[in-house]
């Protein structure tokens, strides 16, 4: 293998880093994002030749770091995990997102690498003509130490390795205690010029990025540095991959040590301490050839806001019918291939299931970076149902056998099936004696994954379930052996074809199955219910499929771990809100054909939006979409003012 120089020919400055004093001229080697340089750097006659710089990202770009899972956690709980200034530090300046523990880092991360991104680092780092440099928004102090033996470990010989060394900065004589928010493009747009003003023979930049607001922005950089002669080519590479997950309980573990070390904080502050304020570095230098270029603009400015302890409870998402992961399995296995390597799956099925084609809207769409949901599901009411709710599906626990009957798309970014309920007793096998599909040879999924071809065969298999206690089927995380409790609160049982349940929505529409959604175009698992043009399903050689497709599921309680609220009782939970905050951004910035947030962006304008809503005393009502909407807008706005 090729030998890494890192730790021999170059400069770290990880832990200290500093601006440059204020008569210090301004050289790229002294910059303050700077926490690693290659000593080849500091010889005039190798810094000749560069005439192209590399710039790569690092999260979810060269790494697939993780976020929080959304399978765990609910979702107005995951905007304040990423929010960098309520659940203490929040999940990107705590180190402890990035470690994946010891197993993992025993292998370099083996899986976590973008091995496509890490091939293209490799090229650059070989041609003497390319300046190759790693620039993320991670914090230096934080980060930079950790980032630099990553990147040793992994034998990628970056020029440089370059951060945030500021998050937020004091601003000193403020009668309030009061900061500058710096934000991660404009650190990035600022370290580049540097580099351009470093290096002028350089005539060639290559990005590599994820985050489609950044990416935007870095288009008008580009454009700016092309029509100032500045450089003769630009080019950005979108990467776009699924998100992966970190071990489930050493999410939890992490999380819930996160929401402790708040809480000793908020008594910390609550008996005089000073507030904590994550990320402090010195204040932005510009360099006189960017002055009056709003390099740093905007001015956005953050005073410590006040504390609250946080308590994690178990949060209601829906009640519907629940499958056992060979079922999930069974699913994976229908969908066209590009799908298939998000899962792996150990589950073998008995009979011959051929896969399915995709809707045909879809035919010639790139699916590979879409979101396939880690659990299946057929969703009849959001929260908890009521009693006679409860009672008319079933109840908790009733076996449900659900037959696919269609699948449907919507505007490019989301497929679904449509479900029925499959009839079992006499009356309805009459009621459909006409049907020609009672003539197609039916596959009926069980839990345990085997496939039977009638419903007497499946009786048979599960004659025992009648007469005792059902067994337990585990329904857990794909990546580790955690229980069902963690996010559910009803397992998925053996089959009991003496208590079935049944599938009625709480509302009128179709109940529905999301196979997978495009996450980078603002869609989420829920909005296949807007879907209205459904097909027949076809093999895919494009005829109608063969068979009737039968899965086993069981009626539950989809529970997530969420927040307490506070002043409502001990045992209360928030109170559900009315409105997507997060949607409603999307579909604006869609409405004003402006790329839509994600990950972290999205997270930091949910903050904005949800601020300004205190401050205008509007609450999370579907009463007040159209004031939502309104600040999401103005939000919008002031972000792309800023670009």
């Amino acid at each position: 293998m090729r030998p890494s120089t890192m730790d021999t020919t170059a400069t770290s400055r990880a832990s200290s880093t500093t601006c440059p004093a204020s008569n210090e001229p301004f050289t790229l080697l002294t910059h303050p994002a700077i926490v690693y340089s290659s000593s080849k750097l500091a010889d005039p006659e190798h810094t000749a030749r560069f005439q192209t710089v590399n710039v790569f990202d690092f999260d979810h770009t060269l790494f697939q770091s993780p976020l929080p899972n959304p399978a765990l956690w609910d979702p107005s709980f995951i905007g304040v995990l990423i929010s960098w200034n309520h659940c203490y530090t929040g999940w990107w300046h705590n180190p402890g997102t990035l470690d994946l523990g010891p197993e993992a880092e025993a292998t370099v991360w083996d899986g976590w690498w973008n091995e496509d991104i890490v091939r293209q680092v490799e090229l650059s780092v070989s041609d003497p003509t390319c300046l190759t440099i790693l620039l993320t928004g991670r914090n230096g102090p934080l980060y930079g130490d950790r980032l630099i033996s990553m990147m040793k470990a992994k034998q990628l010989d970056f020029d440089i390795i370059a951060t945030k060394p500021t998050t937020v900065a004091r601003i000193e004589g403020a009668v309030k205690e009061t900061y500058l928010k710096v934000h991660t493009f404009n650190t990035k747009h600022d370290f580049l010029y540097n580099v351009l003003y470093e290096y002028p023979d350089i005539d060639t930049m290559c990005l590599w990025d994820d985050r489609p607001g950044q990416i935007a922005k870095f288009r008008e950089a580009g454009q700016e540095w092309l029509d100032n002669k500045m450089l003769s080519k630009f080019e950005i590479k979108v990467v776009q991959e699924p998100h992966i997950y970190m071990d489930p309980k050493r999410e939890i573990d992490l999380v819930f040590a996160m929401v402790e070390a708040n809480n000793k904080q908020v008594e910390a502050e609550e008996a005089g301490g000073r507030p904590l304020v994550t990320g402090v570095g010195p204040m932005p230098r510009t360099r006189p050839e960017l002055k009056n270029r709003g390099i740093w603009d905007p001015y956005e400015l953050y005073s410590p806001l006040k504390r609250h302890k946080m308590a994690i409870a178990k949060v209601p998402r829906y009640t519907g019918v629940m499958f056992s992961e060979p079922v999930h399995a069974f699913l994976r296995n229908l969908l066209p291939d590009q799908h298939q390597h998000q899962h792996q799956h150990q589950y073998q099925y008995l009979g011959s299931i051929s896969p399915i084609q995709r809707p045909s809207a879809l035919q010639n769409w790139n699916q590979s970076t879409w979101v396939v949901p880690e659990e299946f599901h057929v969703a009849l009411c959001p929260g908890t149902a009521t009693p006679d709710f409860l009672e008319s599906i079933g109840g908790i626990g009733a076996t449900v056998l659900v037959e696919l009957a269609g699948l449907g798309a919507l505007e490019g970014k989301i497929w679904a099936w449509k479900v029925k309920e499959f009839p079992v007793s006499e009356l309805d096998v009459d009621r459909v004696d006409n049907n020609d599909s009672l003539d197609m040879p039916v596959s009926i999924v069980a839990p345990d994954g085997h496939v039977y071809s009638s419903l007497e065969e499946l009786r048979n298999h599960y004659s025992l379930s009648s007469s005792s206690e059902p067994a337990t089927i585990q329904n857990g995380h794909p990546h580790s052996n955690t229980s069902t409790s963690i996010s559910t609160s009803a397992t998925t049982r053996a089959v009991n074809l003496n208590h079935l349940g049944h599938i009625h929505l709480r509302k009128e529409g179709v109940p529905y199955i999301t196979m997978a959604y495009d996450h980078r175009q603002g869609a989420r698992a829920m909005d296949s219910a807007s879907i209205t043009d459904w097909e027949p399903i076809r093999s895919l050689d494009g005829s109608l499929y063969p068979q009737r497709i039968v899965l086993v599921g069981t009626i539950g309680e989809k529970r997530l771990f969420g927040m307490k609220a506070r002043n409502y009782g001990a045992l209360a939970t928030v109170p559900r809100v009315e409105v997507s905050i997060a949607k409603v951004i999307m579909n604006t910035s869609n409405n004003h054909h402006q790329a839509v947030p994600s990950g972290r962006e999205l997270g930091e304008m949910i903050r904005r939006v949800q601020a300004q809503m205190v401050n205008q005393k509007v609450d999370n009502k579907l009463d007040n979409l159209e004031r939502i909407t309104d600040i999401a807008r103005e939000v919008i706005a002031s972000d792309k003012v800023s670009r």
